[in-house]
């Protein structure tokens, strides 16, 4: 149906800041569930269904399922984002974009208000959600330049491209790119650094710093793209 394939706006161009911020909070939530939730990683899944795996080799159902949950629930995370981008929002990116930030900001003040007795498994799911929803919404900076929003290895292989290109090739435009990919991937770092710092300083409510920065980054879809 034409009213719920993609739009696409002809030159559309995202800021990097935008790209900054989230993966920031990106990094924020990784390290966030890694920090207080048993060491699981809740944005990539690759390490979970590689454990999920060997628990399974194990005899481990009660483990294995500890990594299921996130599993689905990324899954789920995507499913549901395409779901309301093409049934709610029209294919307009730049909409979406904006209601997913507003979204995981509420989510993860939910988070800093859960009670402490609630299942690590519950949170990291629901991160892993939400990480879901941020990967396939934010995905695009400048004009042409696509990036991961929740983890750095497609950031790296895109760095090590465009400095290929760049440095060897001699193509000055892909050394710029190349380093907003870099800077990509430094303020994942950050992100990561500063919930470990506010974590030691707040607990839990360090999750409140994630939501301030999805608000803030809804400042950078500009009134004329949304």
């Amino acid at each position: 149906m034409a009213q719920t394939q993609e739009r696409v706006t002809k030159t559309s161009k995202i800021p990097v800041r935008l790209g900054l911020i989230v993966i920031c909070a990106g990094g924020f939530m990784d390290a966030y569930s890694y920090l207080l939730h048993d060491h699981v990683f809740a944005n990539g899944q690759t390490g979970n269904v590689a454990l999920l795996g060997i628990r399974l080799a194990s005899g481990d159902l009660p483990g294995a399922a500890r990594y299921l949950a996130p599993i689905v629930s990324f899954v789920l995370g995507i499913m549901l984002s395409k779901h309301v981008l093409a049934r709610v929002h029209g294919g307009d990116r730049n909409r979406m974009m904006c209601s997913v930030a507003v979204f995981e900001a509420c989510a993860f003040a939910l988070v800093a208000l859960l009670p402490e007795w609630t299942p690590g498994l519950l949170v990291t799911s629901a991160i892993s959600f939400c990480a879901a929803t941020s990967y396939e919404n934010f995905r695009k900076f400048g004009t042409r330049s696509a990036y991961s929003s929740v983890f750095c290895s497609g950031n790296l292989r895109s760095l090590g491209e465009t400095l290929y290109e760049g440095l060897v090739c001699g193509d000055s435009h892909e050394l710029h790119r190349a380093a907003r990919y870099a800077g990509l991937v430094v303020s994942f770092c950050v992100g990561a650094a500063l919930c470990c710092l506010l974590i030691g300083l707040v607990g839990k409510y360090a999750s409140l710093a994630m939501s301030a920065l999805f608000l803030l980054s809804t400042r950078f879809v500009t009134p004329s793209e949304a």
